[in-house]
């Protein structure tokens, strides 16, 4: 499967296993959208992470209670 041209979101991305997930995708070339709930500096770490790798990333605050 070509992952050319594909975006995963991936919720909860900023932390653990969801942050393992974003960075095991964008190492398969895919494109990230991901949530994080109130962290943004580590939101943004991610995100840095992610385009280091090649990727495009971008993260939205996302309190899923509401």
């Amino acid at each position: 499967m070509s992952t050319k041209n594909k975006i995963a979101l991936v919720t909860g991305g900023s932390r653990g296993l969801g942050r393992e997930m974003v960075l095991c995708l964008a190492k398969k070339g895919i494109h990230i959208i991901f949530t994080y709930n109130s962290n943004k500096a580590e939101a943004d770490k991610v995100v840095n992470e992610v385009i280091a790798l090649g990727q495009k990333a971008t993260a939205f605050q996302l309190d899923a209670s509401k």
